[in-house]
């Protein structure tokens, strides 16, 4: 009676051994060695589960650094946002040309023609057809430095505008490379659970025929098949999201051939954050609110320059002709013009105006003491994201020797249960996701840190200082 089931178990046990010699090692992990090295991590691309491998000539053949500036390039490219600040830099500049055209001479020339009379003391001196030409100039000799305060503040307004242009498209590249990491997060994350989910299913099989001849076992093939089925799940959701953001990519790049996986590679370099407050000053958004505070200062003088007498030179000449009698006149001279009294219209504009410089001022004050504590903050995010991924591989490392060394005890030894092995695969591919997860957190750390310094445009060097991209 005891013969057939102790031959039963000693066959499953055979069999499930011989599976651990043999298709164990065909389940393998195909991304076993997660590695990160201290100067850069990268995450190694390959096939997408159910997808199309890398063919030559797409952009994961490029070098990281031409796929950055790919990106930046395109992104800038096809923003409405950032044509649209291009087009208000250029204004700008017409703004300030207008302004200055305020120190040339006004030239004016004017003319009529109709019927006319002359008469006096009730007769009249002459009738008939009257022609005239006019020709006016003027000029400001003196106006307290109104005009010249203007122009100042034209151009500070026109270097705004630039800078403006150059911080859309800071934030367009920037929002542009972020949607690319966080796609190939989901990426890399879809890889670690579809490599779990066949591992349950070789499991799986193995059980199959293990239970065919051992029915006691069935509690754990339904034990295998529920992992397997979880870790399905997880793959699936991560898809989708990666499929989320190609669509947000796509808005901002296009054709998905320009965005490889293998762009994060110089992103695994973390900024000093002594270079990094070096750069904050050159950075432009504070060069924008640097450029809005001067502008509002010259405005205010402009508008202190308006409570003084102004002295302009006028001359004019006519030459016409009434009833055949031709007749002419030239005229020159000095004018002043002083406002007496409006009410404090004027004193209250000025008055306003140096408050409105003041709080300019506070801005950019503000506007550096925010950057400067953000980047001190994701200079810290990026240094513990990649120091977390580093302790990562060490902590893997004793993980795989843990789950084969578990696997071993149960499948050859008897000394395990299945739940045991559940737990130490679990836990194995739950790090390898938290190393994924750390690894792209310090690229994005290290994006933004770029992008507070410098500016992601110059790092890559495709910008021309001027709001365009070369």
């Amino acid at each position: 009676m005891t013969i057939l089931p102790l031959t039963r178990r000693v066959m499953a046990g055979l069999g499930l051994a011989a599976w651990a010699l043999a298709g164990h090692a065909a389940c393998g992990d195909e991304l076993t060695g997660l590695v990160v090295d201290k100067a850069q991590a990268r995450a190694k691309a390959g096939a997408m589960p159910g997808g199309k491998s890398q063919e030559p000539g797409t952009a994961d053949n490029l070098p990281p650094e031409m796929q950055l500036q790919l990106v930046a390039r395109e992104a800038v490219r096809r923003s409405a946002g950032a044509g649209a600040a291009a087009l208000l830099a250029e204004a700008a500049r017409f703004d300030e040309d207008q302004a200055r055209a305020a120190l040339a001479p006004s030239v004016t020339l004017g003319g009529s023609l109709g019927p006319a009379r002359s008469t006096y003391d009730g007769a009249t001196l002459r009738s008939g057809l009257q022609m005239q030409g006019t020709v006016a100039a003027s000029g400001i000799l003196w106006d307290g430095g109104r005009t010249q305060a203007v122009i100042r503040y034209r151009q500070e307004m026109r270097d705004a505008a630039r800078f403006s242009a150059q911080a859309t498209q800071e934030q367009v590249v920037l929002d542009a490379l972020s949607a690319a990491l966080e796609r190939n997060r989901y990426r890399n994350q879809a890889r670690v659970y579809q490599q779990y989910a066949r591992k349950m299913a070789c499991l799986v099989e193995a059980l199959d025929q293990i239970v065919a001849v051992d029915k006691g076992r069935a509690s754990e093939l339904l034990q295998a098949r529920k992992t397997q089925a979880q870790a399905e799940l997880a793959r699936d959701g991560a898809l989708a999201l990666s499929r989320q953001l190609e669509i947000r990519l796509q808005r901002y790049v296009g054709d998905q051939g320009t965005v490889g996986e293998g762009l994060s590679g110089p992103l695994g370099q973390t900024m000093d954050t002594g270079e990094i407050i070096r750069l904050i000053e050159r950075s432009s958004e504070l060069q924008l609110a640097r450029a809005q505070a001067d502008g509002a200062r010259n405005l205010a003088e402009s508008a202190d320059a308006s409570l003084r007498p102004q002295l302009s030179w006028t001359a004019n000449a006519t030459r016409g002709a009434q009833g055949g009698v031709p007749n002419s006149s030239i005229q020159a001279g000095l004018s002043v013009s002083y406002n007496l009294f409006n009410g404090g219209a004027d004193q209250s504009a000025a008055a306003a105006a140096a408050r409105r410089a003041e709080a300019a001022r506070r801005q950019y004050d503000e506007t550096l003491q925010t950057r400067t504590a953000r980047a001190f903050e994701v200079q810290e995010l990026a240094t513990s994201a990649f120091d977390r991924a580093r302790r990562y591989v060490d902590v893997l490392k004793d993980s795989e020797r843990v789950r084969t060394a578990t696997f071993q005890q149960w499948s050859q030894l008897g000394k395990r249960s299945l739940f045991d092995v559940m737990a130490a695969e679990g836990d194995h591919f739950s790090l390898r996701v938290a190393y994924v997860n750390a690894l792209y957190d310090g690229y994005q750390a290290s994006a933004q840190l770029r992008s507070i310094g410098g500016g992601l445009l110059g790092w890559l060097n495709v910008g021309d200082g001027s709001g365009g991209v070369r």
